[in-house]
């Protein structure tokens, strides 16, 4: 009696884990996009919001709004995203490489952003791995258009563990080159089959002082 009791037990544990197992990675639902914009994120002391038109392979009409100044290390970008149910999610980073050589052409850094030397990313204090490269680039020192060399974005994507509720996902700067180098932040996008909402933060005054 006892080893049947102990058997429907871990017949029960089994189908108890792979439910929970399901659930967190499908959701039980589609799963949809949902954008969550840095500079309405919480952000810590040094941080500031920049406007000015977007770089591709030139100035374009595209204005962007991102949160710069995130070079020293230990500098935050926090969401806190609400979830509807546990679920598993893809979340990918749109930022820039800040990481410059003011010369005459000027040159940003290729940063990638897998080897954990610009920003680290943490969901509810797990650290969860970026992987992608945010594109280099060679440009003339040119300082009518200087403000949207640091808008060059690209991406980089985390497999992430939402729960149901608050979640608080943090970007820290590490420091990198001393802080003289970083990435601008644009913003996070969450793929996820969880309705997922937020309060957002009035950064209006978190701008650079000309």
């Amino acid at each position: 009696m006892k080893k049947a009791h102990k058997t429907l037990t871990a017949i029960a544990s089994l189908a108890l884990a792979a439910s929970l197992a399901a659930s967190l990675a499908g959701c039980g639902g589609k799963a949809q996009d949902y954008v969550f914009e840095a500079e309405k994120a919480e952000l810590s002391a040094a941080c500031m919001v920049e406007t000015g038109p977007e770089y591709t392979t030139e100035v374009t009409d595209t204005e962007a709004t991102q949160v710069g100044y995130f070079t020293t290390a230990g500098e935050t970008i926090t969401f806190k995203i609400n979830a509807s149910k546990a679920c598993s999610a893809t979340l990918t980073l749109r930022a820039a490489s800040a990481v410059a050589q003011f010369a005459d052409p000027m040159i940003f850094e290729e940063v990638d952003l897998s080897k954990g030397e610009h920003a680290k990313l943490t969901v509810n204090g797990t650290e969860c791995k970026l992987e992608g490269v945010l594109p280099g680039l060679e440009v003339p020192m040119d300082w009518e258009v200087f403000s949207s060399y640091y808008k060059h974005y690209g991406t980089a994507t985390a497999k992430i563990d939402l729960k149901a509720g608050e979640n608080v996902i943090v970007l820290t700067s590490q420091g990198y080159n001393g802080g003289q180098g970083g990435i601008n932040v644009d913003k996070i996008t969450i793929n996820a089959a969880s309705e997922l909402t937020w309060t957002e933060t009035d950064n209006s005054d978190r701008v650079p002082q000309q």
